[in-house]
């Protein structure tokens, strides 16, 4: 059985989509490009949203919003900062997206579908092995609520990606106190660059050998074509470098960092070799 993990190229945006090993999806971000609409090629494959997370209301980050019952889709688990009221949320964004907002309030406020332990989208009995943990931190300043963001990771068959939203330091830092947290994520193998590979993202402690992630092989980018992404040298530095196939025919190549800018979408796999019985993390990109 295999994960499959998309990390869809939407520009300056987040949307991503995990199929577990025994079928579920999960959606991390309803963002969206002019040119690509992840909720509709989903559609195409699935008519059911097992677990949605929205890591924080920003706009770039709900940008489907509008379209996910347009499109007929059922959401079974729902995940977002809640304790963000409504009044700090709206401050956060532009007037443009009120609409957007406006929905994502009346999901928010009106998702009550009790999930039963042994149903949780999460819990690897249920994901075929798969465990899925979304941890955040309430504690920041509410001015900026990328610090309220979730940040997700992923483990199966001893591989772990790391999926965070919008988290700058201040966050990361209140993670880092979070024993839980860093269990889950040190020795990570694939780590998604917070607020799309800008700066204000980075947090050197992160990537500490006492208490981080250490060294990743790969860190993604999810990033616009015209966004300054100032930090990606920095997160090319921390990683350990892994093997990159390419579905357009190039030949594979070594790479530190991979960005959806210059590399489109991507596409995380891991598995089981039948051949072998040896655990492989396979990545590609367009």
């Amino acid at each position: 059985m295999t994960m499959r993990i998309f990390i869809h190229d939407v520009g300056h945006g987040q949307a991503i989509h995990a199929f577990t090993p025994s079928g579920q999806v999960v959606a991390i971000d309803l963002g969206c490009s002019d040119l690509f609409s992840p909720l509709k090629w989903l559609r195409t494959k699935v008519s059911t949203i097992d677990n949605l997370i929205i890591t924080h209301p920003h706009g770039d980050h709900i940008d489907e919003i509008l379209l996910l019952f347009a499109y007929g889709f059922k959401v079974r688990q729902l995940w977002r900062p809640k304790w963000l009221t409504e009044q700090e949320v709206r401050f956060a964004n532009q007037a443009s997206y009120a609409a957007k907002l406006d929905r994502y309030f009346e999901i928010s406020q009106n998702f009550s579908v009790p999930i039963e332990p042994e149903n949780f989208i999460g819990n690897p009995t249920v994901n075929g092995g798969a465990t899925i943990s979304t941890f955040a931190s309430n504690r920041c300043g509410r001015s900026n609520i990328n610090n309220h963001s979730g940040v997700v990771v992923f483990e199966y068959l001893g591989v772990r990606v790391v999926v965070p939203g919008d988290n700058e330091p201040t966050s990361w830092r209140e993670l880092l106190k979070d024993p839980t947290f860093v269990s889950a994520t040190k020795g990570a193998h694939v780590f998604l660059a917070s607020h799309h590979g800008r700066q204000s993202g980075y947090c050197p402690e992160l990537f500490d050998e006492a208490s981080g992630i250490k060294k990743p092989n790969l860190c993604v980018i999810s990033d616009g074509r015209v966004q300054d992404t100032d930090a990606t040298a920095r997160f090319t530095y921390h990683a350990s470098g892994w093997c990159v196939h390419s579905r357009g025919g190039s030949p594979s190549e070594d790479r530190y960092c991979v960005t959806t800018r210059s590399d489109g979408a991507i596409i995380i796999e891991i598995g089981n070799d039948y051949n072998t019985g040896n655990t492989y993390l396979s990545i590609t990109k367009e």
